[in-house]
């Protein structure tokens, strides 16, 4: 400000005219700014006080907090609203609380919130503009119908002997790594991005080699930007109208040109075999068999194989890491399960497969709980694409309903973690108590308190997908093993740098056998 009023002195020095119409053009801004600021308290809608120059998101832009972080104060700062307003940076905002609201949002009015408040430049990701996480419309239609045949229940189960085959490659690893520290994350990452590169493409990924294999490499590579990538990334997320004008993609380039390769050769390799039952019944295979009755292009083919890659490792990775840690901080929450686990295949003549699995009511409970205190999306991001009022206001002093007018384009948080961690339809929610699902205290409620997965529409395509490969990978490794808590684990701190909901220090754990 005193840089500024000095530059403002000698511009006025030097040209009198010209510092007084930057002065004024400065003061109109800053009114402007001001006035926009006072848009929720007009509506007589409650909101945090923003910031001049970021609105309610300064914590976030500068990576000091989670999103989930900020959204959780919010939610704690105005218990008795069912929506509060906010800034996202200049524009307008709503972050609702009220369940029966966010199940409105998320399935009965879903088409005033259709779309994902995520802007992509479909020219400049051309691979990206397939992800049904994130386009929107007739793209999101055709992404869905493409992936949906390679989610079924009956596509998992054929994939079954896949995955069995890799988590014993898993035990197999972290056999030669006993009574060693481990991070969580990153040997749940090792296992996730084997088996989802053996279910995709038939290929052995390599991933429990001491080197680093090259899937790992790329997908951690996909994570990585260049510094106007993560710009870009920051504003599709908080200021999607400037993420636009930056000429960049998401993508890097060779991590485009590494997966059109891969994909490129295996569909050749395919097309030459003369015996059909060489062919292995793999996702890759599943797109080739629909291609034709959908039409589909080679680089929607690809697009699909990118985005069961990236969603299939990544999320799961951080479930599946937050399981073991939170059995490792619960041992008899974990010789329950060792119990249960045990009894069940003893039943089965001894056998682990797909269907027995699913006759695991506490492991069910065991994933449930994990994702209630660790949802990988601990906010969802959807913007109004319709007028719409909400139904559940504010109540003046008779009584009346007095319902907010909600403008197209006012971008919708909701804050999942926030409302998974709420005592109001979680009783003690930073135990981890698995039998909170269980059918006598599972909590029932008109609107939608539980939705690591999202709900409605748009709830996530590959949510059996994921809970198969995570239950199956603690299956193996509490049969043969104890997990305990690490002695160089540090206190969990939330990664503000992640979009994923992690642990910034990492979660320590080491393996004992049975």
């Amino acid at each position: 400000m005193l840089v500024s009023g000095f530059l403002l002195v000698g511009l006025f020095y030097h040209n009198p005219l010209i510092a007084v119409a930057v002065f004024a053009l400065v003061c109109l801004l800053y009114w402007l700014v001001k006035h926009n600021y006072k848009f929720w308290e007009i509506d007589g809608v409650p909101f945090p006080k923003p910031s001049i120059l970021t609105g309610n998101l300064g914590p976030s832009l500068s990576l000091k907090k989670h999103i989930s972080e900020l959204a959780s104060d919010w939610y704690h700062a105005y218990p008795n609203a069912p929506f509060v307003g906010y800034f996202k940076i200049f524009t307008p905002a709503i972050m609702v609380k009220d369940p029966v609201l966010v199940k409105n949002i998320l399935t009965r009015d879903f088409e005033c919130f259709a779309n994902n408040d995520f802007l992509l430049d479909m020219r400049q990701d051309p691979l990206l503009s397939h992800d049904p996480f994130l386009v929107s419309g007739e793209r999101w239609k055709r992404s869905r119908n493409l992936l949906t045949p390679s989610f079924t229940g009956a596509k998992i189960k054929q994939l079954f002997p896949i995955m069995e085959s890799v988590a014993n490659a898993f035990e197999a690893f972290i056999e030669r790594h006993v009574s060693q520290e481990l991070e969580a994350k990153e040997i749940a990452a090792r296992f996730t991005t084997q088996n989802v590169v053996a279910c995709t493409f038939s290929i052995d990924g390599d991933c429990f080699a001491d080197s680093e294999s090259e899937f790992r490499r790329m997908g951690k590579r996909v994570f990585e930007t260049s510094l106007p990538a993560t710009i870009k990334t920051m504003m599709a997320v908080f200021l999607p109208a400037v993420a636009t004008l930056i000429p960049v993609p998401f993508l890097l380039k060779d991590v485009d040109e590494w997966i059109r390769s891969l994909v490129a050769n295996l569909i050749i390799k395919r097309s030459t075999v003369d015996d059909r039952k060489a062919v292995a019944e793999d996702l890759l295979q599943s797109f080739l068999k629909n291609r034709e009755k959908y039409d589909s292009t080679q680089t929607e083919i690809t697009a699909n194989a990118l985005t069961i890659f990236l969603e299939g490792f990544e999320t799961s990775s951080v479930v599946l890491g937050f399981a073991l840690y939170r059995l490792a901080k619960s041992p008899e929450v974990q010789d329950r399960l060792h119990n249960e686990i045990r009894k069940q295949i003893d039943a089965n003549d001894g056998k682990l497969d797909f269907d027995v699995i699913q006759q695991m009511e506490y492991l069910d409970w065991v994933l449930l709980e994990t994702l209630r205190m660790h949802p990988p999306a601990a906010t969802m991001h959807k913007v109004c694409t319709k007028k719409y009022i909400m139904r559940r206001g504010f109540r003046d002093n008779v009584g009346h309903d007095l319902g907010v007018y909600v403008r197209e384009g006012t971008p919708i948080l909701i804050p999942v973690l926030a409302i998974h961690m709420d005592p109001k339809y979680h009783p003690e929610p930073h135990r981890f108590d698995p039998e909170r699902f269980s059918p006598d205290r599972k909590t029932v409620h008109p609107g939608t308190v539980y939705m690591p997965f999202g709900e409605g529409p748009r709830m996530c395509m590959g949510m059996r997908f994921a809970q198969a490969q995570v239950k199956l990978a603690i299956i193996k490794l509490i049969l043969a093993y104890r997990v305990k808590v690490g002695s160089n684990d540090k206190p969990f701190v939330v990664d503000s740098r992640s979009f994923v909901y992690q642990a910034r220090d990492g979660l320590r754990i080491m393996f004992e056998r049975r």
